[in-house]
């Protein structure tokens, strides 16, 4: 049975005035509020036996890399075998910054960063989830791969090419028409067929 522990997404800032100027200029996005099928609920009702975990990390409108890290390393001794670990948006950034930083007891199987930042401010503030380096990201991780897509209006497609230099042995897997693969597009086939492989 495979373990597949997946990492939302967030917001993160470099200081409270920042915050507060994006809850105060943001404005809402009245069709994400509607009760929809998402691609992360999807996913859960695809791999009825898998165990699959989405945890709710800490404050993610407003996100601190350290409180996050405290929280996902809960997680960790209560992981086995044949783990597969995935990431979206802030939630793979983090992914990619932790990785980077520690050395795991055991290499996860599988990693999956779907549409991460890495160090570019152009749209978004990306606070204490900056990436300097992944370099040492594939120490952890038997197989990885990237997922981006062209017109992703959050996260320039141009951060994919900092992971791929960082990261040369990561499979890469442009698309050109997900966006930032918000939670409103109601399937992933290929994240599907990915976390299917053996």
């Amino acid at each position: 049975m495979k373990q597949i522990l997946l990492i939302n997404g967030g917001n993160s800032f470099d200081s409270y005035e920042s915050y507060r100027n994006h809850l105060d200029t943001k404005e809402i996005n009245y069709d994400r509020l509607l009760s929809r099928t998402s691609w992360k609920r999807w996913l859960v009702e695809q791999l009825t036996e898998d165990e699959v975990l989405i945890p709710s990390m800490p404050n993610p409108q407003n996100a601190v890399y350290d409180e996050w890290r405290v929280y996902f390393e809960k997680f960790l001794p209560h992981l086995k075998n044949d783990v597969h670990l995935v990431g979206h948006s802030l939630g793979a950034m983090f992914l990619a910054k932790y990785l980077n930083e520690i050395t795991l007891k055991n290499p996860v199987d599988q990693l999956i960063l779907i549409a991460p930042g890495y160090d570019d401010e152009t749209n978004e503030e990306l606070g204490s989830f900056k990436i300097n380096s992944a370099v040492n990201v594939r120490r952890n991780a038997r197989n990885i791969h990237l997922l981006h897509s062209v017109d992703d209006p959050v996260v320039s497609y141009s951060e994919l090419a900092k992971f791929q230099q960082d990261i040369p042995t990561a499979t890469s897997h442009t698309f050109y028409n997900r966006g930032h693969f918000y939670d409103v597009t109601p399937t992933f086939p290929e994240l599907l067929t990915l976390l299917k492989q053996k």
